[in-house]
């Protein structure tokens, strides 16, 4: 049944799934034939002098399959064979005979509706009068013999008795009612809709006033009646699942089970369609809804005035998930994710299907993710529906949609491929139709599969690219025949945005799938296809846009193997299947170059962390108290708390990152040392007190002279020239340039402008050679320039350059010429010589990092620095640009940036493996614990178990080193334990972690209960445990008496549970000479053999 709104035309299709099609609206009512052979569409008949028509029904009667109810805006509901029309008489067509269905009082028919188990049944909703029901319910069975041209085709008399049932009771409507009216209801409300249900006889839905969904029961005369509050102008059942229900209500569709009522099963609104990149449209109205009756649980919704269908597969609801802990700093201010099909867990048992919408409580926690629409259609629709299609395991839904002219259109909406469970390494399997893909995540041939087999590249031969460099930038941690930091002269590329958080399966329906090379000469794909009927390839099942897509299967294909391999995940797991880790960070900046993440600057900060920590570290990193390792320009250049003296006089000289990461930073520096005129620590004052941390430290917190000891390390000869401004900080601000690894004296930058030049950055070198008022020869470069352009600048730097008379005119035009020029450094030379202001060059983001880093610590004063840097960190920050650590450094600053970081990219892997350096060794931050149990479950996920006990290894390598500095306490646990001793009992631990006593104190009964320990089973004395915390206090005293031996250690069969005194129990097996003498348990009746397990 559909009900009409004026003169709009309304589609519904044959309720027997035929080809057939009904279009009516104002007087008319049409019926077509959808021809699909041919394509086309046919009209067999009309009837066009019928009243207003409000609403009309399609009788389900296989006996007669023309049959219509048809609600008129009198009241008055006539029932007519559109198929009698084609009946002439006499060379004249007959409109056919009609029978009529009267209403006591004239009102407005709103709906009809046949019933589909027993169409003889037709129901009636009618708007309210006074005093009159507004719902009735007729049997047409009387009806049917006289709308027959002639008896042939009526069902005999044994049809009419076996009637479906159970049967609708008739009630007393009263003595002057039409015989053929059974029940009356709702005698003051509006009935806006009405529904059988597919199997029953008796059971009638009704969206009543607008306020309520109702439930009414007809096997008794007097119904009874479930009411819950709802607004309904629209219910649609559900074939395949006939429990189901759905209705609409202004903007918001509501699913019930009608077996659990009156909780709703799932609610949702235009709102929840960001799966097609819906944008809610304000006020929006659900005007039609219809269940597929081919396609289980397939919605499809048409709002008011709306130019497309959408449709919603109620299946893929999820529970909404709520995530524990903070996802950020402020995790009170941003909402918790809602779950949906498109969030893949990681571990290879999670299950893939959506769950049961049966099993929800509470429909506000669900979400619906799979939604498509069709296309956008030119005009506004003003009904539509759904094409039953007859073919096996098709791919397709068919829509005929009618707009509002009457035109109408036949779309195809092609299925979304369905997906499983991404698995835990990478592989993903889609199937549509009867094809199945197998998607492999990552290949693995060629790869190591233990991280000892990786090829862990040590050697600083190859340069390693730093800032945005290409690979053939100079070395960072390279050093010159003096030992020092080459200039670094990374060549200039573009400025490169992070890549989004990559990629769900979800996110195919947005990806323009176009045809790509593949990955090497390897296998992309694996097809699992079934020969059942026609074959059905994937390739030509995916979802038509608007843009154009191509249809080459093979290169979608291939795309789609590039997307998955692509994945964050993907990337993180072939690192470190590479050997990306904590120990080598030559090898980490050389593997990240080539990954789609590395090149947007993880290459770079770990060049930039090899080369600080070859500045900072080497060879101690602690001075007059004063911790330098993980420091960045920030804390260079504002200072930063000494270390407590307590620290100091326990700390060794020792650098903050394992020695195989830095052994090849600090190769160059050690050899042929006397030979290149680098000082060694006897040379420096004060630098072997200071590496011994001798007990007295005249200099302790004195950060200057802290400074100026790291200075002292490098060849005076080749430090950065002081800047020309006035500062106060004139060490730091050297120190600071060495950390960018930029350098102004003449020898460095005119080796510098020479290598510029050979590469083709004549801009480049004109620009620095600008900013330290050498104008003569940055005309001369640009001059030399093979780039005619590059002439066009230098006349413009001659008007501009100093000291030249320049008109306000020519200001003018060189500000208007430096927006539109495509060469940043260009723009930064021109800017400098206009406005004099280094913040407007700073402001040039196109320049790498560290080179506007060099420049402001060169030219800016002191305060405008200490601003510039606080914004840069901000705005660094908020991008989740890793570059900022530059700045930062690995500082509790550090983990904000790096906070940001994971959520722009989700490389939790990067995260995880800079915080091990400085959490907890430095500092607590439980975002880094998150971040490397995260990676390490990741990891287990991969089943690379070797791995992740190799980054265990790391860790604990950085905690061990920190117990020795006395950075962390000696009774630090690096790991929580894993095997306790409980009591029998009382299940508690009968050695707490609290439990401090003498040491030669033995607990004997638990600290619980107060019960004795076990027995040996051996000896049959009492056991005796030494609590943890004596134990390592004696062991930490020198001088201690007490010895770590096998005597205080017990032995406990986890089988048999029976146990005893280590050396009793290894005598009772192996005897003194190590030959065995028995074989099962001590304790008599046990044939426990716990020696096989020893």
């Amino acid at each position: 049944m559909v009900a009409t709104a004026q003169a709009e035309k309304q589609i519904l299709w044959d309720p027997r799934s035929q080809s057939k099609f009904v279009v009516g609206g104002g007087s008319q009512i049409s019926l077509y034939e959808w021809a699909p052979e041919q394509s086309g569409i046919r009209h067999l008949s009309s009837r066009g002098d019928l009243s207003f028509v409000k609403c009309f029904a399609w009788s389900p009667d296989p006996v007669v399959d023309d049959l219509f109810a048809v609600g008129l805006v009198t009241g008055r509901v006539e029932l007519i064979r559109l198929e009698a029309t084609r009946v002439a008489r006499n060379n004249v067509l007959s409109s056919g005979p009609v029978t009529t269905l009267p209403v006591r009082n004239s009102r407005s028919c709103n709906t009809l509706v046949f019933c589909q188990a027993d169409p003889n049944y037709l129901a009636v909703g009618l708007d309210k009068v006074r005093g009159d029901p507004s719902l009735i319910i007729w049997d047409v069975q009387s009806c049917v013999s006289t709308l027959l041209p002639s008896k042939a085709g009526l069902p005999s008399n044994d049809a009419v008795i076996t009637r479906p049932q159970p049967r609708i009771a008739k009630a007393d409507v009263g003595p002057r009612a039409d015989s053929r009216m059974l029940q009356q209801h709702a005698p003051t409300e509006v009935v806006s809709a009405l529904s059988f249900l597919p199997q029953s006889t008796c059971l009638l839905l009704a969206g009543m006033s607008f306020r309520w969904f109702r439930l009414f029961d007809l096997r008794s005369p007097t119904s009874a009646t479930t009411n819950v509050a709802s607004k309904v102008s629209g219910i649609a059942t559900n074939v395949i699942d006939p429990h189901q229900v759905a209705c609409c209500g202004d903007g918001t569709v509501t699913i019930w089970d009608i077996r659990k009522l009156p909780q709703p099963l799932l609610t949702f609104t235009d709102k929840d369609a960001v799966a097609d990149g819906e944008r809610p449209r304000p006020g929006s109205v659900v005007q039609h809804i219809e269940f597929s009756s081919t396609r289980r649980g397939m919605l499809a919704v048409m709002e008011k005035d709306s130019t497309y269908v959408r449709f919603w597969d109620i299946r893929s609801a999820n529970a909404a998930d709520t995530l524990e802990g903070e996802r950020s700093r402020d995790s009170s201010q941003s909402r918790a994710p809602r779950r949906s099909w498109t969030n893949l867990p990681w571990t290879a048992s999670g299950s893939g299907a959506g769950i049961g919408i049966s099993e929800f409580q509470d429909p506000s926690s669900v979400v619906l993710a799979d939604t498509r629409k069709t296309k956008i259609f030119g005009r506004s629709l003003a009904s539509f529906a759904l094409v039953p299609d007859a073919r096996p395991f098709s791919v397709t839904s068919q829509i005929m949609v009618v707009n509002k002219e009457g035109d109408l259109e036949l779309h195809v909406v092609h299925d979304t491929p369905k997906h499983s469970t991404w698995s835990s390494r990478g592989d993903l399997v889609i199937g549509a139709g009867l094809s199945c893909r197998i998607f492999p995540g990552s290949q693995d041939e060629g790869n190591p599969s233990h991280p000892w087999d990786a090829s862990i590249d040590q050697t600083g031969d190859e340069p390693i690219p730093f800032g945005n460099g290409g690979a053939d930038s100079s070395l960072v941690s390279k050093r010159d025949a003096d030992g020092l930091p080459t200039l670094l002269t990374a060549r200039f590329a573009d400025r490169r945005q992070y890549k989004p958080r990559l990629y769900s399966p979800a996110s195919f329906r947005h990806f323009q799938l176009e045809a790509s090379p593949a990955r090497g000469e390897r296998s992309a794909e694996r097809l699992f296809q079934r020969h059942v009927g026609d074959r059905v390839e994937l390739q030509a099942q995916h979802v038509p846009t608007e843009k154009s897509i191509p249809r080459n299967g093979r290169g979608t294909s291939r795309a789609i193997q590039q997307v998955i391999e692509d994945d964050i995940s993907m990337v993180m797991r072939t690192r470190a299947i590479r050997g990306y880790g904590i120990t080598n960070a030559v090898h980490n900046a050389k593997l990240t170059r080539t990954d789609p993440f590395g090149r947007g600057g993880i290459s770079e900060i770990w060049a930039w962390i090899l080369h600080s920590q070859g500045l900072l570290c080497f060879p101690t990193p602690r001075i007059h108290g004063y911790d330098f390792s993980n420091q960045g320009l920030q804390g260079i250049w504002h200072g930063f708390p000494p270390l407590p003296r307590a620290t100091v006089a326990r700390s060794k000289s020792t650098i903050s990152l394992p020695v195989d990461l830095l052994s090849t930073s600090f190769e160059a520096a050690t050899t042929d040392t006397n030979s290149s005129g680098t000082p060694s620590p006897t040379d420096i004052p004060g630098l072997l007190a200071t590496s011994s941390q001798s007990t007295e430290d005249v200099f302790y917190g004195d950060f200057d002279a802290a400074v100026g000891l790291l200075l002292s390390r490098q060849n005076p000869a080749r430090l950065p020239p002081s800047p020309s401004i006035r500062t106060k900080k004139t060490k730091q601000r050297q120190l600071a340039l060495q950390l960018c690894g930029w350098s102004l004296a003449d020898e460095d930058l005119s080796s510098a402008i020479k290598k510029w030049e050979r590469e083709g950055q004549c801009t480049r070198a004109a620009c620095w050679l600008v900013f330290t008022k050498q104008y003569a020869e940055a005309r001369e470069v640009l001059m030399r320039s093979e780039d005619k352009t590059h002439h066009l600048v230098a006349g413009t730097l001659q008007a501009l350059v100093p000291g030249e008379s320049k008109s306000s005119e020519m200001r003018e035009l060189s500000e208007r010429l430096t927006i539109g020029l495509p060469d940043p450094y260009v723009r930064a030379m021109l800017t400098q010589l206009i406005s004099k202001d280094w913040f407007d060059v700073l402001e040039e983001e196109a320049l790498s990092l560290h080179e506007r880093l060099a420049i402001a610590f060169q030219f800016l004063e002191d305060k405008a620095l200490s601003s510039y840097l606080h914004r840069t960190v901000e705005h660094l920050s908020s991008r989740g640009v890793i570059e900022g650590l530059v700045i930062t450094g690995l500082t509790p600053d550090g983990m904000n940036i790096l906070q940001n970081y994971v959520d722009h990219t989700g490389d939790v892997q990067t995260a995880a493996i800079l915080s091990s350096y400085v959490c907890p060794a430095r500092f607590q931050d439980p975002r880094a614990e998150r971040w490397q149990e995260a990676y390490r479950d990741l990891l287990d996920g991969f089943k690379l178990f070797h791995h992740r006990v190799n980054f265990d290894i790391g860790r604990g390598q950085i905690l061990q080193e920190a117990v020795r500095n006395g950075d962390l306490p000696s009774t630090y646990e690096w790991v929580p334990r894993h095997i306790l001793i409980r009591c029998n009992y009382c299940s508690k631990p009968t050695n707490p972690s609290n439990t401090v006593a003498p040491s030669n104190n033995r607990v004997t009964t638990c600290p619980g209960c107060d019960r004795a320990l076990p027995r040996c089973c051996v000896c049959l004395m009492t056991l005796r445990i030494v609590p943890d915390a004596s134990r390592d206090a004696d062991l930490l005293k020198s001088r201690s008496a007490s010895k770590d031996t096998i005597e205080d250690a017990i032995i406990i069969c986890q089988t048999c549970r029976h146990g005893g005194h280590a050396s009793h129990i290894l005598a009772w097996f192996f005897g003194e000479e190590g030959a065995g003498l028995h074989g099962i348990c001590p304790v008599a009746e046990c044939n426990c053999r716990c020696g096989d397990e020893l």
